[in-house]
């Protein structure tokens, strides 16, 4: 599989990771712990669709939000360099679960 493929599916499972946080978002109280996590997801996971993002974010950045915003952001960041760095491209990626 080229290089060119692999990122074809993993911006794919990238975009269904965003519909997938927006919609656990859309169905949290305006302030909740829970949606400021789904914020963090959906942050980190536009680092990959829109790259520029990434080269302007800073440790201070990331900081600026509040514990569940980096939680989600940190782990999701994760997530996303595992599934970059697999031998298999993934089709599907795994909603991060702030319960977890």
């Amino acid at each position: 599989m080229t290089t060119e493929v692999q990122r074809g599916i993993l911006v794919q499972a990238v975009r269904r990771l965003v519909e997938a946080a927006r919609t656990e978002r859309g169905l949290m109280p305006e302030r909740s712990p829970e949606r400021e996590f789904y914020l963090g997801v959906e942050a980190a996971a536009e680092g990959v669709l829109h790259p520029e993002l990434e080269m302007t974010r800073t440790e201070s950045w990331v900081e600026r939000h509040t514990p569940e915003f980096r939680e989600g952001y940190t782990r999701t960041a994760t997530l996303l360099a595992t599934a970059r760095s697999a031998a298999e491209t993934p089709m599907q990626l795994r909603l991060p679960d702030p319960r977890d």
